[in-house]
């Protein structure tokens, strides 16, 4: 081999090696004086945190985001959703058992500069943007001492379970192994049941599809349906109350009524809205500014003997329970509204409030959803259970799904109206078609007629302590807008001929369909 040729061979193994040792590589962090020491030593116990609030920055919004929950005198609430009462100490528990032994893993500097990089900037900060930002998550006890403060980023490169971590007034960056449990969706910390009834203990449905007039100021289209459960053919059944008007050739369809039902039982929540005090059960009050109010959400008020009587837009239903207790629903109107404007109302409502908002990736798509309200009556008379030993209530918040089963009647009835008397509702759109049918819709064509000449299930005898429909009042005659009723009687007959009183109880007269 020639010396030119020993050159070329050192040149380019020189080369090659200076190719090698500028290649990319993962610089490993070298260990710091606090690794492996825990990132909050005081907290050891997560039945001392009574308030979380959660910070990030919605980037789609362009916005900072704030989500909180804190006990309030012994019980959880949603200060963000006018303190409605969250279902938190399980989740909470889970919540700030997420940082008991959190461990600094890794050292990754104190260079501030790469706070961007780690998604570490301060989510409430001018700088950055997107996925730079981090959350800040805060945990605190009754007294206000801070358990946990701390901005976690992204998750590490090849490191499952681990995230960029540092304090909120800190430059140092660890990596710690995190199992976060925490959501920001207010749906996730409610009571989802808003009914808080089983299919199988409704035994009456009222249901009247009217539509409101807002043109004329009056309710069009009323005739009211009475179902009631009852024995046909040797086994339960709906069937049409007597007195029900009933289509030529049709009878009640069973499989209409119980798809109703079910509906009801499973209506779920999206958003809450304070009840104005001029719409407590038994204290209703008829004002042009509440008239003004109550109609941007599809609800309106007529003078009665007994006060003011609510309707909605879309009609209503009420369902009637084995212990006497009369759910009354009024449908109102569509709203299109996203984030805290859905959950809250906060936005739609133009109030000076903190935002303070689930879902920080900003990606939920705007879909119709509805406005509801829900009074509750207690009617004896209708209480099939009276006379049964009745097991007694545990203390504790009202959410507690076994006390539904324990409390009946009357007394479950207070429980109920406390829980509905403060608040109306938004519900899944979903959920009120499935309610919603057209009057037809809930008849099919009448069988042929038995041999024996047996009578229509329809017209089966009246049972024993059967639901009195107070669907005789004559809504098509009241006009929302405060004028006198034009005496018009609704489209169809009064279910039972006579009028019926309405079911009685302490947290006032529910209206009548």
């Amino acid at each position: 081999m020639n010396r030119g040729t020993l050159i070329m061979v050192a040149l380019a193994l020189g080369t090659l090696g200076l190719a090698w040792s500028s290649r990319p590589h993962q610089v490993e962090r070298t260990p710091f004086e606090d690794t492996d020491t825990p990132l909050f030593p005081g907290f050891t116990d997560p039945t001392l945190a009574t308030a979380l609030e959660v910070v990030t920055w919605d980037d789609k919004a362009a916005k900072v985001v704030r989500f909180a929950v804190e006990q309030k005198q012994g019980r959880w609430v949603i200060p963000s959703h006018n303190d409605y009462p969250a279902d938190a100490t399980e989740r909470m528990g889970k919540a700030a058992a997420s940082f008991i032994d959190v461990k600094k893993d890794i050292y990754y500097g104190d260079n501030a500069t790469e706070h961007a990089k780690y998604g570490l900037l301060d989510p409430s900060g001018a700088d950055g943007k997107g996925d730079e930002k981090g959350k800040r998550i805060t945990i605190k006890d009754a007294s206000g001492a801070i358990l946990v403060d701390i901005v976690v980023g992204k998750e590490i490169p090849d490191k499952q379970g681990y995230h960029y971590v540092r304090g909120p007034e800190e430059k140092r960056v660890y990596g710690a192994r995190l199992e976060l449990d925490i959501s920001t969706n207010f749906t996730d910390w409610i009571e989802k049941d808003l009914l808080h009834v089983e299919r199988d203990e409704i035994v009456t449905l009222l249901y009247d599809p009217y539509v409101v007039d807002e043109q004329a100021g009056k309710v069009v289209g009323s005739s009211p349906i009475q179902a009631q459960l009852q024995p046909v053919d040797g086994k339960d059944d709906w069937a049409a109350a007597p007195g029900v008007e009933t289509p030529e050739g049709k009878v009640l369809d069973p499989a209409k009524v119980r798809q109703v039902v079910t509906a009801i039982a499973n209506i779920k929540i999206v958003g809450v809205r304070p009840r104005p005090e001029q719409l407590r059960p038994g204290r209703m009050q008829l004002t042009p500014q509440m008239q003004q109010v109550l109609q941007s959400k599809g609800f309106f008020l007529a003078p009665t003997q007994a006060g003011a009587r609510l309707y909605g837009n879309e009609g209503e239903a009420r369902i009637i329970t084995k212990d006497g207790i009369v759910y009354s629903l009024y449908f109102g109107e569509v709203t299109y509204e996203s984030g805290l404007a859905l959950t809250a109302g906060a936005e739609e409502e133009g109030e000076d409030k903190p935002v303070m908002e689930e879902g920080a990736e900003g990606d939920e798509k705007k879909a119709a959803n509805r406005y509801m309200f829900v009074d509750i009556a207690y009617d004896p008379s209708l209480d099939k259970t009276a006379g049964e030993p009745e097991m007694p209530a545990d203390e504790g918040d009202d959410k507690d799904k076994d006390k539904k089963n324990k409390l009946k009647g009357d007394a479950r009835a207070k429980q109920l109206q406390a829980r509905f008397g403060e608040w109306f509702y938004v519900i899944p759109d979903m959920s009120y078609k499935q309610v919603h049918k057209d009057r037809g819709d809930m008849f099919k064509n009448a069988p042929a007629p038995k041999p024996d000449g047996a009578a229509k299930p329809d017209g089966a005898a009246k049972p024993d302590g059967a639901a009195k429909p107070d669907g005789a009042a004559k809504p098509d005659g009241a006009k929302p807008d405060g004028g006198k009723p034009e005496g018009a009687k609704p489209g169809g007959a009064k279910p039972g001929g006579a009028k019926p009183d309405a079911p009685k109880g302490d947290g006032g007269t529910p209206p009548t369909p």
